[in-house]
C-alpha cells in the first residue's frame, strides 16, 4: 500500500507527525511505502522531509516549485505511487496514525473509504466556530452536488489504486474543491463507498482557515457546472 501525504509550507508544524508516520510504518506498516509531495513549498518543507527521510527505505519524494494546490498534489501522489490500497493524510497531525490500519482493512472490502468527523463513534476536538462551519458547508455540498457525504473536507481517504487512478486521471479541480469533485465521481461510477468515523483534533495553522468553507462555496458552483456537462 502507499500513503501520500501533501505538504505545503508545513516546515513549522509537520516534523512532530511526520517522524511519528515513519516510525508507525516501520513498526505496524512495514510493506507500506510513503510519498511526500512538496506542492511548491517556500519554506524549508523540502529539507524537513529529506532529512526525514534520509536512509529510509521505501520513501519516496515529489517536488516541484510552483504551488499548484492539494487536490494537484495528491494527484501527483497518486501516479506517483505503486501501492495496491492508495491513502493520503494530512500532514498536520490531526489524524492520529493509529487510524491508518482500520482504512487498510476497510479496502478489502470497500473501493473508497473516507474519514468522517461527523457520524457516531467519532472523536473530535475542534473549536465550535470549525464544527458549525463545518456542518453547514457539508449540507451545501450535499445539495449542490445530490450526494450524502457527511465529512467532504477530512484530509483522510483511501483508495484501490484502479479506482483512485480512474478518479484522479481528469481532475478538474487542482484546490479544495478536488474533495467534492472525487466524491462526484464515485457517485456516478457507482464506487461502493464507506465513511469511517474517526479521531481527529484541531490543530491550528490550517490552509483553509475560519472563513474558507465559504470562499469554497462560491469556487463550487462553478465546478458544479464543469461536471454538469462532463461525460
Amino acid at each position: 500500500m502507499s500513503i501520500i501525504v501533501p505538504l505545503y509550507n508545513e516546515e513549522k508544524r509537520s516534523s512532530a507527525f511526520l517522524k511519528e508516520l515513519i516510525r508507525f510504518r516501520n513498526s505496524h506498516l512495514k510493506d507500506c511505502e510513503i510519498v511526500f509531495v512538496n506542492d511548491g513549498s517556500t519554506d524549508k518543507t523540502l529539507d524537513l522531509i529529506r532529512s526525514l527521510t534520509g536512509k529510509e527505505e521505501k520513501t519516496k519524494i515529489i517536488s516541484y516549485r510552483k504551488n499548484r494546490g492539494k487536490g494537484a498534489a495528491v494527484r501527483e501522489g497518486v501516479f506517483g505511487s505503486q501501492g495496491e490500497k492508495i491513502i493520503f493524510i494530512d500532514a498536520d497531525g490531526s489524524i492520529p496514525t493509529d487510524q491508518i490500519p482500520e482504512m487498510v482493512r476497510n479496502l478489502d472490502v470497500y473501493d473508497a473509504v473516507v474519514g468522517t468527523r461527523y457520524l457516531e463513534r467519532t472523536q473530535v476536538e475542534q473549536p465550535a466556530y470549525r464544527h458549525f462551519t463545518g456542518t453547514i458547508f457539508n449540507l451545501y455540498v450535499n445539495l449542490l452536488f445530490s450526494l450524502d457525504i457527511h465529512d467532504t473536507l477530512c484530509g483522510f481517504k483511501g483508495f484501490k489504486e484502479d479506482v483512485a487512478r480512474d478518479l484522479f486521471r481528469d481532475l478538474m479541480s487542482n484546490r479544495w474543491t478536488f474533495d467534492v469533485e472525487i466524491f462526484y465521481k464515485i457517485r456516478k461510477k457507482r464506487y461502493k463507498l464507506h465513511q469511517l468515523p474517526i479521531k481527529w483534533v484541531h490543530k491550528n495553522g490550517s490552509k483553509i482557515g475560519m472563513f474558507g468553507p465559504l470562499k469554497i462555496a462560491f469556487e463550487l458552483l462553478g465546478l458544479r457546472m464543469k461536471v454538469k456537462h462532463q461525460k
